[in-house]
């Protein structure tokens, strides 16, 4: 039984350092991919109609620890950030709705999750592991990567986000 208990504090020990060490890298990946899709709902979204926000592009899939351990984080953010030129665009990684829904529904997520089935976002974003999230400056410039799950809702990430909105300034919607 100790050893059990050991092993699970270990575990959540590791878990706690990756959540920290997950920082925030500048963009190099040239000019902004195209991000168009259909969301849970039917809706259409893409990211050029977006101009003018700085937009959060989140890459995840359910059967991702990591993603969804960060997913509660992004609603956080959003919530804070609430009336201010920001949103977030949760791209899920090639599943349909009978998997996601019951996921947002059981977490209390109510993010914009738009459908990559066929990983062509993903492809076109360079996302080769999740969780990876992208930050859109208000000008529809990607600025910041990070590879790895951690906390939007304060810290670094919150900063970051922060000083992005700074720069859009009253111009931004």
């Amino acid at each position: 039984m100790l050893r059990r208990a050991s092993i699970a504090a270990a575990g959540l020990l590791l878990s706690v350092l990756a959540f920290a060490n997950t920082e925030l890298k500048p963009w190099k990946g040239g000019d902004t991919p195209a991000l168009a899709a259909a969301t849970l709902d039917g809706r259409q979204v893409d990211l050029r109609d977006l101009k003018g926000r700085v937009v959060l592009v989140n890459f995840w899939a359910t059967w991702c620890d990591p993603c969804r351990e960060e997913m509660p984080s992004f609603q956080r953010l959003r919530d804070k950030l609430k009336g201010r030129p920001f949103e977030v665009l949760t791209v899920n990684f090639g599943e349909g709705p009978a998997k996601i829904q019951p996921f947002l529904e059981r977490w209390h997520i109510d993010l914009p999750v738009l459908l990559d089935r066929d990983k062509e976002a993903a492809a076109a974003w360079h996302a080769g592991g999740l969780p990876m999230t992208f930050l859109v400056d208000a000008q529809g410039r990607v600025r910041f990567s990070a590879f790895g799950e951690c906390d939007w809702s304060v810290g670094e990430p919150l900063h970051t986000v922060e000083a992005l909105l700074a720069e859009a300034g009253p111009r931004a919607r």
